[in-house]
């Protein structure tokens, strides 16, 4: 089962403590006593040892000598073979005699010079106590020396240390719970913020980073290092991203280009394919001189292909040096107005068989090609008269429109129905999806050039189905008067 680092912490210092208190415990049952018997006896052979190489009858000095063994509760008889010389304070001296303890009485006793301490029982009291019989001479005289010290205040002094320790261990529990739950809280918290933004790293979600400002030097470092591994990613990721839509985009570009490239050959070759064909049956008629034609129609006819083909070759001679850059426009400010009124002008021939009207707003300066810019406006008015009918209405004008000057050309006829009005744009496509010949002296590039002029001119353009017909229209950004 799995835990949490709050309760494994909790958990440690649980055990921790009460292993502590175990082995407080053992020691106190088994080794506290012995160890302090044996302090005791260690400590009655230091005070026999210290007396008699500092021993003077003087009470006074006496008492200096054992002032210090008293506070541990080992008390000192000393005495001679005919009278007590001194004793402890906790001795009193008149009592002993009243119970009957003389001199002889303890001269009866084996005293030794080289005494050692040991635990003897006390007659009728049963009781146990750590005694030292000693002697030394002191002048011509021995001096005998009485050391004891009660056992039963080292077990007094056991059983209180016992009751001490449960108390102890009861508060050092709670305080080392609630320590240790504090210390875990303060360790797990960074951990936590540090884990997060690991999780949303592997989630790919880098607006999450770890606090750098820890406590704990450790954590601060491990902050920055996930900070910044959590930066690089970001980086590289975001690298990554815009690489592959690089990629992608050229990969869309390119199968544009090769789908644009079948369908420019398929178009071109469709479109040279009749001309040709009527060339060379015209031709042939002509040599083989062949009765009953009309040769000067069949003349006229291949003059007009051939000027067709003319048309288209220039314009595709056009086309290829504008999109490729081998003919640089001249771009300078100029006045646009006075360009449209021009155009408009001198193609007023071609309104015949249909109503006109022109607006056109003076003062309107751009920055461009004029020769460029003129032909679009031709291939407009030209669209518009090829696709108007007879008696139908044209309305020419040029406006001034958010910064930019916007020309447009309405013509009365047939609505550009939603899924041609994006593909109008392109190279040979017409909306007669047979593309049945007809009278056009056009093959599909008028909007196209225009679209790759005004694109040259970074302008806009785009068409508005209105009521009974459609809106070709343009804008080019407008520049100072020059």
């Amino acid at each position: 089962m799995k835990r949490t680092m709050v309760a494994n912490f909790m958990v440690f210092t649980g055990a921790l403590v009460m292993a502590v208190l175990l082995a407080q415990i053992i020691f106190n049952v088994f080794f506290s006593k012995p160890y302090l018997v044996e302090y005791k006896k260690a400590a009655a052979e230091r005070l026999f040892e210290k007396v008699s190489a500092n021993y003077s009858d003087n009470p006074n000095d006496l008492y200096a000598l054992t002032s210090e063994a008293e506070v541990d509760n080992i008390s000192i008889l000393i005495f001679s073979e005919s009278r007590f010389i001194y004793s402890s304070r906790n001795i009193d001296i008149p009592v002993l005699r009243r119970s009957g303890l003389t001199l002889g009485l303890i001269l009866n006793r084996t005293f030794s010079y080289s005494p050692e301490a040991a635990v003897k029982s006390v007659p009728r009291s049963n009781e146990e106590v750590i005694s030292l019989d000693g002697v030394f001479e002191y002048g011509n005289e021995n001096r005998y020396v009485l050391i004891e010290t009660p056992v039963e205040s080292i077990e007094a002094v056991v059983g209180l240390l016992s009751r001490a320790n449960v108390l102890i261990f009861s508060a050092a529990l709670v305080i080392a719970v609630i320590c240790s739950f504090l210390m875990a809280k303060r360790f797990s918290g960074p951990i936590m913020e540090i884990k997060e933004v690991a999780h949303n790293v592997a989630a790919l979600k880098f607006g999450h980073r770890a606090n750098e400002n820890q406590a704990i030097t450790e954590f601060g470092e491990l902050s920055v290092s996930i900070n910044s591994m959590a930066s690089k990613l970001e980086m590289m990721i975001a690298d990554l991203r815009e690489k592959n839509e690089r990629l992608q985009f050229d990969i869309d570009h390119q199968r544009r280009l090769d789908k644009m490239r079948r369908e420019f050959v398929a178009n071109v070759s469709h479109e040279l394919k009749t001309p040709l064909c009527l060339l060379m049956l015209y031709s042939e008629n002509l040599k083989n001189n062949v009765d009953s034609i009309d040769k000067d129609f069949y003349c006229d006819t291949i003059i007009e292909e051939v000027g067709k083909l003319d048309e288209m070759a220039k314009s595709l001679l056009d086309l290829s040096a504008i999109e490729n850059g081998l003919s640089a426009m001249e771009l300078a400010p100029f006045d646009f107005s006075g360009l449209c009124r021009d155009v408009v002008s001198r193609t007023a021939v071609l309104f015949s068989g249909v109503s006109s009207s022109v607006y056109i707003q003076n003062g309107l300066y751009v920055e461009g090609d004029p020769g460029y810019l003129e032909r679009a406006i031709k291939n407009y008015i030209i669209n518009a008269i090829a696709h108007t009918p007879a008696n139908g209405r044209i309305l020419v004008s040029l406006d001034k429109d958010d910064g930019g000057a916007v020309f447009s050309v309405f013509n009365e006829g047939k609505q550009i129905a939603d899924e041609d009005a994006d593909q109008i744009w392109e190279s040979f496509y017409k909306t007669d999806k047979a593309r049945v010949r007809d009278n056009e002296s056009h093959a599909g590039l008028g909007l196209y050039i225009v679209k790759t002029i005004v694109n040259a001119h970074r302008g806009q353009y785009g068409l508005v189905n209105r009521d009974g017909g459609v809106s070709f229209w343009f804008s080019i950004p407008l520049r100072e008067q020059a």
